[in-house]
């Protein structure tokens, strides 16, 4: 699969997608084919932004900067989320508009205010490392 087309066909960009994994984040044990499916949207919109911005410049995405889109971004945990983000975390009050907020309800807030996190599961997020385009 060429990276140009990564995001046409969700079966093949997830398994594209994992070999990716594989190959630039070799600690990681390998995600499954459900995980990576769910992965593939939210890549897609990173890299469209990706190439907007180099258009903008008269430039053209090329296979390094997948790469690095993929490189520098992590899959988290929920408990990997408070420990990253715990500064964050204590900036939202435990009682949002009358109601006192879970942890799972105050993560959500911190993604909402936060472009280069976003949730993929339940308990599993990916953040974009890279400067916000």
């Amino acid at each position: 699969m060429d990276f140009n087309d990564f995001g046409e066909n969700l079966e093949d960009s997830a398994n594209f997608l994992i070999e990716k994994l594989k190959e630039l984040h070799p600690w990681d044990d390998e995600w499954s084919f459900d995980i990576s499916i769910k992965l593939v949207p939210f890549y897609r919109e990173q890299l469209e932004m990706m190439r907007n911005s180099l258009e903008m410049n008269d430039s053209h995405l090329r296979m390094d900067d997948f790469n690095n889109l993929i490189r520098f971004s992590s899959i988290l945990s929920k408990d990997q989320i408070k420990l990253l983000f715990m500064e964050d975390l204590s900036n939202i009050p435990l009682i949002w508009e009358g109601k006192y907020l879970k942890d799972e309800e105050r993560v959500d807030l911190l993604i909402q205010n936060n472009g280069r996190l976003r949730k993929v599961d339940s308990n599993l997020y990916l953040f974009f490392n890279h400067e916000e385009l």
